[in-house]
């Protein structure tokens, strides 16, 4: 095959031959075709793999999380954040302010106005 660049007409001569010939394929080759098909089906069916069952929809967010380590992880910092919250250590409420540069004559938020809550007995 020459390698030259062919002009409309040639091309449509090339096309107009092609149209003219039988392209359906011979029915031996689709018969030899269809046989190979036909095992490559039967070989993926004996060894297909079984489907994974499903999992509900807190387990794929469970493992997305990471599982057990992750969550135990999680619960600690939960546990820690209340403690700290409920029962802050004699240093931090200074730490803080020095960190953020807060105003040392009052509070940004006032959560406890009108509550008493047990908070001052110690």
């Amino acid at each position: 095959m020459d390698k030259r660049e062919l002009d409309d007409m040639e091309l449509d001569a090339l096309f107009a031959a092609a149209r003219g010939q039988d392209t359906l394929p011979s029915g031996d080759l689709m018969e030899r075709v269809l046989s190979d098909a036909l095992a490559v089906q039967t070989l993926a069916q004996a060894n297909a793999i079984p489907a994974a069952p499903r999992r509900r929809w807190w387990q794929a967010a469970w493992m997305a999380v990471g599982g057990w380590p992750a969550m135990a992880g999680l619960a600690t910092a939960g546990v820690a954040g209340i403690w700290i919250g409920v029962s802050p250590p004699d240093g931090l409420s200074d730490s803080a302010t020095a960190l953020f540069a807060w105003e040392t004559d009052g509070y940004l938020v006032d959560v406890t106005s009108g509550f008493s809550l047990d908070l001052a007995e110690g």
